[in-house]
């Protein structure tokens, strides 16, 4: 597979492709860039197995609805796990499917790494693996969205933001997400973005977050030792709803004109205080209904022996003068 990432200044094109050939036979030359072998006997897709670790994310209900609603207009049947963000519970419950009758899984991974083998295992078993959220050596598909692009994007407007409304050498907090392939690629994109905008802004701390309390209780202990921060941006949308409440906790006017939030993948809280006027002033979007319904799409159409079923979404950099404001909102339900 081809996957191309812009790093620094360099600007590539994103690319992605995949391998299988045949409708019920494949072979594993060159089957997602992997060494092993993949299963000589693999056909149409009736059953898949979701594995999304990320339970405790706001937006985990949406995608589950809409899986669900998606297998059953295509009318196969989906299955999940419940690894509760935990590498243990997720090897388990993995290695729990392997001998069940799923044709497919699509795997979102705590660690990649860790779970090579376990892909292997289930291709040599006859069964598609697709990793939901980066590459891995072991895979039939990937589901991706524009990872360094969607962060260059955010961490350019906040830096153009910077220039017109506080100066060139604004305080900056990166939340950033450096445990797997899509927040590192968002946080260098988020970085590259900020620096070759505005070269003298002044980062003055970086930490991992993701969920919203974490963002909440990373900022809190940042804001102590840095109370005069103009932006924060996050690599992931939901610690950004942590930040911009952190903020508010602190003291700070939800239209204080010099404080800037930015995230990606933004939840119905974050959208909302945009539309309300709040200084959570951009993010990525993508539509969230198109995205999740490729974990039912892809592994059909590698049922179906297409060789190049892997999907990377573009995304698009949303601010409060969008008018398509309310209906993103409305996707996310609110």
């Amino acid at each position: 597979m081809k996957h191309s990432i812009r790093i620094t200044a360099t600007v590539t094109a994103i690319a992605a492709g995949l391998v299988l050939s045949g409708c019920s036979t494949t072979t594993a030359d060159d089957a997602g860039g992997g060494e092993s072998a993949a299963p000589t006997e693999r056909g149409t897709v009736d059953k898949i197995l979701f594995d999304y670790p990320f339970t405790a994310l706001p937006v985990y209900g949406a995608i589950v609805s809409i899986v669900e609603a998606r297998a059953a207009e295509k009318g196969v049947e989906i299955v999940f796990t419940n690894d509760e963000m935990d590498l243990q519970k997720q090897v388990s419950q993995l290695n729990t499917f392997l001998t069940s009758d799923v044709d497919a899984v699509v795997s979102f991974p705590v660690d990649p790494a860790s779970l090579e083998g376990i892909a292997q295992q289930y291709r040599d078993a006859g069964k598609y693996w697709v990793t939901y959220g980066g590459d891995m050596e072991n895979q039939d598909a990937t589901l991706q969205f524009s990872f360094y692009q969607s962060g260059y994007d955010v961490g350019q407007n906040a830096a153009e933001w910077a220039l017109e409304n506080v100066g060139p050498d604004a305080k900056v907090i990166v939340l950033n997400e450096t445990e797997r392939q899509i927040g590192k690629e968002r946080t260098q994109g988020l970085l590259d973005g900020l620096l070759e905008t505005a070269p003298d802004l002044q980062i003055v701390a970086e930490q991992q977050a993701v969920t919203p309390d974490e963002g909440l209780t990373v900022t809190t202990a940042l804001l102590a030792q840095h109370p005069d921060v103009n932006i924060v941006v996050s690599a992931v949308g939901d610690a950004a709803q942590g930040a911009y409440q952190a903020l508010v906790a602190s003291g700070r006017a939800e239209d204080d004109p010099s404080t800037y939030v930015g995230g990606l993948d933004p939840n119905v809280f974050l959208l909302q205080k945009m539309q309300e006027g709040g200084f959570f002033r951009a993010a990525t979007f993508f539509s969230l209904e198109e995205l999740v319904a490729n974990v039912i799409d892809i592994p059909i159409a590698l049922g179906e022996g297409d060789e190049d079923a892997s999907v990377d979404l573009p995304v698009t950099v949303v601010t409060a003068d969008d008018p398509n404001l309310a209906t993103y909102i409305a996707e996310l339900g609110g």
